[in-house]
């Protein structure tokens, strides 16, 4: 009797944070991530003003591409458990934090639930994940959209100031 076959599912990851040691919680996400992916790319670390409250250090942001036999859901409890393992706690809406893992896409799945929206629901609209995501996969397809990562990046202009500050290797 021959093995049932096993599907594999490419999925970019945002990763975010901007207190505590921001490389080494990358890195330590980066190691935790592999216990239940294959990391088939990192993005450059990029620095940007954050989202919601001003009064807070600006975050640091990259994209991570991974291939996993997870299910949408069972990686969302994964990164949930990575994100409490490095130090996260619950606090204001886009407040800052040692470590965010957003499931961006998960292939061209759309899924819409009180737990889970993806594609996320805001990746559209914000430069530091564009950005690293152009990166790794220009030709990523917003499957929403309807559009390559490349044109939605594009079309935002240059109301988001990011910039690029360190290389994907800082994280191995």
């Amino acid at each position: 009797m021959s093995e049932p076959e096993v599907s594999l599912n490419v999925v970019f990851i945002g990763v975010g944070a901007n207190l505590g040691p921001v490389r080494e919680n990358f890195a330590r996400a980066l190691r935790s991530m592999q216990k239940c992916a294959r990391v088939l790319a990192v993005s450059s670390l990029y620095e940007s003003d954050p989202v919601g409250p001003k009064d807070q250090p600006k975050f640091t942001n990259a994209v991570v591409k991974v291939e996993t036999e997870l299910s949408p859901f069972g990686l969302l409890d994964h990164l949930k458990a990575i994100e409490k393992e490095i130090g996260r706690k619950k606090t204001k809406r886009w407040g800052p934090r040692v470590i965010d893992l957003d499931i961006i896409f998960y292939g061209d799945l759309v899924i819409s639930t009180d737990s889970l929206v993806i594609p996320h629901p805001r990746a559209h609209e914000r430069r530091f994940v564009l950005e690293p995501l152009l990166e790794i996969e220009p030709a990523a397809w917003h499957p929403v959209k309807n559009m390559t990562v490349r044109d939605i990046c594009s079309g935002l202009g240059n109301s988001q100031a990011i910039s690029k500050t360190e290389g994907p290797e800082v994280l191995r």
